[in-house]
């Protein structure tokens, strides 16, 4: 990247730069631990859902030992709401690895730990230990793609390994972490996704999709994923004030998660009255119609990984917006927090 872009892009990142909890002054190395958790809770979730839950997060585990000694109850009643549960049980591995061992001070050593990508352990050594590496985001992948006027898709494939090429060459000549960070507020507030406003952008003079009149057309939209609908009787089974719940297997959609049984899960279950409605949810490319009605268990011992959940513990086991949703339907509130991301 020239220093004649370099320039302007720190100017304005200068007068523009938001205040995030997780930021420290210009020139000042971030603390890990924090940009760590603010990246993982900003994939899939909106900025402004992340600052109050980042700072809730901090106040309940202000380092990576506090979490690594956590429960994985603790760590999940502590994501409810945010949605994609398995960036917390991933964020909850890597913390005890880095209880254990230490953060890493090379990128490999970074890419080593349970659960970080590319893009996080970009983040976490630019920002925070002063590896000159690249960050490539959605909001990077815009602004060089409507910078270099990039034809191909940039994520994948050959558009991939183009970007990286380009993202390495933009980092040249300066320190990464300021120019990534520089450049993904750019495509957060100026270079967007649509109606982007050249006239604000700093580097909008040796832009070529800025040049050719038409920003919007780079990157290529991609095609859009079919949307997969899954309908399921939901049962409300309660015994002594406790309410039968499981874990979601591997391969179902809230892996992991303590949901409500369904028809079919057991032959021991079986349906009974009232009925209670439907509770509609969209989990990434799935859109989920639950109906929930009454149940009864019918059999003796229960199966690994069901469990009777006592009515006042269900707020701290059942963190799915779905089975809270499902559970109020059947007038058992389980308590909820903002509902950051549409996705269990």
């Amino acid at each position: 990247m020239s220093g004649n872009v370099l320039v302007p892009l720190f100017s304005w990142f200068s007068a523009h730069r938001r205040s995030l909890p997780w930021r420290t002054p210009p020139g000042t190395p971030r603390d890990p631990w924090q940009t760590l958790v603010s990246e993982v809770m900003s994939q899939q979730t909106r900025l402004e859902v992340v600052v109050p839950r980042f700072l809730e997060w901090m106040e309940n585990f202000p380092s990576a030992g506090h979490l690594a000694m956590a429960s994985q109850e603790e760590v999940m009643a502590a994501w409810a709401g945010l949605g994609y549960y398995s960036r917390a049980r991933n964020l909850h591995r890597c913390a005890q690895a880095i209880h254990r061992g230490g953060w890493p001070t090379t990128l490999d050593g970074l890419l080593a730990l349970p659960g970080l990508g590319p893009y996080t352990a970009a983040a976490i050594g630019s920002l925070c230990k002063g590896l000159q590496v690249p960050m490539v985001d959605g909001n990077v992948q815009r602004v060089l793609s409507r910078y270099h006027a990039m034809s191909k898709d940039p994520r994948g494939g050959d558009g991939a390994r183009r970007m990286r090429e380009l993202a390495a060459a933009w980092i040249q000549g300066g320190d990464a972490g300021e120019i990534n960070e520089a450049t993904m507020e750019l495509g957060a507030l100026v270079c967007k996704p649509r109606n982007p406003n050249c006239g604000d952008c700093p580097v909008a003079d040796s832009c070529k999709a800025c040049a050719l009149g038409t920003p919007e057309a780079f990157p290529p939209p991609r095609a859009k994923r079919e949307v997969v609908e899954v309908c399921r009787t939901a049962l409300v089974v309660e015994r002594e004030r406790a309410i039968l719940l499981r874990q979601a297997g591997g391969g179902e959609l809230l892996s992991g998660l303590w949901i409500l049984p369904a028809v079919g899960d057991h032959p021991a279950l079986q349906v009974g009255e009232p009925q209670w409605g439907s509770v509609r949810h969209a989990i990434t490319h799935h859109k989920v119609v639950w109906e929930v009605r009454s149940g009864r268990w019918r059999g003796g011992m229960l199966p690994e990984g069901w469990a009777w959940q006592p009515r006042a513990r269900l707020g701290q086991v059942v963190v799915s917006s779905l089975v809270r949703k499902a559970l109020e339907r059947a007038s058992i509130p389980v308590g909820s927090k903002a509902d950051g991301a549409s996705p269990g």
